[in-house]
């Protein structure tokens, strides 16, 4: 079997280095779910990557994105060129996506598909009918969910997302609400990051962090006014992620010097900064939507490094983790607080003791070759109904 896999995402190391010619912020848990489920995959199976690669003229400084090509073990990656002129995109990439099927032998081949870019979903679904090969969406979020749409956006994707062959979710919900037709369906809350290049962190002393989307909506703000009734010198808030309103943030940070903000980084650095920390924090805080449509990805690998994690309760993540960090009931800021001091009142023993049975638990649950198990089986099925 062959995996044909549609996405905006890249390798590592070149998405490292394109997330800096935007001067606005990816959405790096896309970029990350992707590329860890491709490379996933890829421990037993040949993928061929698709990919259309983000692109913005107002926000990118490259005038356009020459195609490119890249091996990586068992992983193809074949970015499209992406022009300028909107016009001739989508026919630009029918044509190159025409070329990369022409050269391919077909046989035994599957398709996968993110499901919130309606250029990838129209392309993949075309070549689908095409050659008479079964796809499979990928659905991370609801298309309510992504920035700056309305209802027609929603509506549009649901229909190009109507008729796909199967669907793999993060949660049962994101099923329900794309898997209209009940057909076969798969979810797999997160994959763990198996290796990162370890960086010294040593210039932010003792510190705790949060990284991911660090929008006003999850708790930003209640963590840090948190943290500064925490009232610690000695000390450090360390930030990381996208963040809308760098003027605003920009403010806390003089006015208070630990507490450190770095805009996007590297997944070398999150991870680093992760490990060495002295607790992660989600304070995501918990909404009915949220809980039924959403996984705070970046708990999972909290949960995989050497530091105490603390999160807002998330139900699902509870279920598998309820021991393995501590929850608290809302991301308010007294909460937080409470939070962090239990924390920080730990034993050595009572540490180290959550940090083994956390580390255990989310391996066995979503380290890329449990994930590579469920996924291959589920879309095994799909080529003995074709037969």
């Amino acid at each position: 079997m062959k995996i044909i896999y549609f996405t905006t995402a890249c390798d590592q190391s070149y998405y490292d280095s394109f997330i800096y010619s935007w001067n606005t912020s990816l959405n790096t848990s896309i970029q990350s779910l992707h590329n860890r489920l491709i490379r996933s995959l890829a421990l037993t199976h040949e993928v061929e990557v698709i990919s259309v690669r983000p692109f913005s003229r107002k926000y990118c400084k490259y005038k356009m994105l020459p195609s490119l090509a890249n091996q990586e073990g068992k992983i193809t990656w074949n970015y499209l060129e992406i022009k300028r002129n909107k016009l001739f995109r989508n026919s630009s990439i029918k044509k190159q996506t025409n070329r990369i099927f022409g050269r391919m032998n077909l046989k035994d081949c599957v398709i996968l598909t993110d499901t919130l870019n309606p250029t990838l979903l129209k392309c993949s679904t075309y070549y689908a009918n095409k050659f008479d090969l079964p796809i499979i969406g990928l659905c991370h979020n609801t298309p309510s969910g992504i920035y700056n749409t309305g209802v027609s956006y929603t509506r549009f994707l649901h229909s190009l997302a109507d008729n796909l062959s199967g669907y793999i979710t993060l949660t049962p919900a994101l099923n329900e609400l794309f898997n209209q037709h009940n057909r076969a369906n798969l979810t797999i809350e997160g994959i763990l990051e198996n290796k990162y290049r370890q960086i010294n962190v040593n210039e932010y002393g003792k510190y705790i962090f949060c990284y991911g989307d660090l929008s006003e909506r999850y708790g930003i703000y209640e963590l840090i006014n948190a943290f500064i009734e925490l009232n610690n010198p000695n000390i450090n808030l360390v930030l990381a992620g996208y963040h809308a309103n760098n003027e605003r943030i920009g403010k806390y940070t003089n006015d208070h010097p630990n507490i450190k903000y770095l805009k996007m980084i590297s997944r070398d650095l999150a991870l680093s900064l992760a490990n060495n920390s002295i607790l992660n924090i989600n304070p995501r805080p918990y909404s009915e939507d949220y809980d039924r449509y959403l996984i705070p990805s970046m708990v999972l690998d909290y949960l995989n490094s050497n530091t105490p994690t603390l999160s807002v309760r998330n139900n699902r993540l509870q279920n598998y983790f309820k021991e393995d960090a501590i929850w608290t009931n809302t991301g308010d800021k007294e909460d937080i607080l409470d939070g962090i001091s239990q924390a920080l009142n730990m034993n050595e023993e009572e540490k180290v003791a959550m940090i083994k049975k956390a580390n255990a638990d989310v391996t066995k649950l979503f380290s890329m070759p449990a994930i590579n198990r469920k996924v291959i089986i589920f879309l095994k099925q799909f080529l003995k109904q074709k037969d």
